[in-house]
């Protein structure tokens, strides 16, 4: 339910959690009782990142982002672990840092002479884009 702003003749201004079919009703002001009017409010829209919490946030700093998880719903047609958890870290707006991790990993593998750890084979679908 959305949160409406009214005021009264006298000029108190209130805010009331109502559903849109109770808006169109015209309230009486808590303070002297006269019948309010509604008015035209500021309206706050959020898009992007969620906004977290400070305990949220440092949860997330602990969290290894080369170990994330992407739901098999979520992932796009055909993509594999690594691409994956690539693309979770960058929703949780750490991706650089999942980049830097890996490039670590690579460099670390590459310097003891070790083969680079195989990837699982790419999920083929079974189903075509092509129509």
């Amino acid at each position: 339910m959305p949160i409406y702003e009214w005021q009264c003749g006298a000029g108190h201004a209130f805010e009331m959690l109502a559903s849109p079919r109770e808006a169109t009703r015209r309230p009486r002001c808590p303070e002297c009782g006269a019948k309010s009017e509604r008015v035209i409010s500021a309206v706050a829209i959020h898009s992007g990142a969620p906004l977290l919490t400070a305990s949220e946030r440092a949860a997330d700093r602990d969290l290894d982002v080369t170990r994330l998880k992407l739901p098999n719903a979520m992932r796009l047609c055909a993509m594999d672990d690594y691409s994956a958890t690539r693309l979770a870290a960058h929703k949780l707006g750490r991706g650089n840092e999942f980049d830097d991790k890996m490039a670590v990993r690579k460099e670390r593998q590459t310097a003891r002479a070790e083969a680079p750890r195989k990837t699982a084979a790419p999920h083929k679908p079974k189903h075509s884009h092509q129509h």
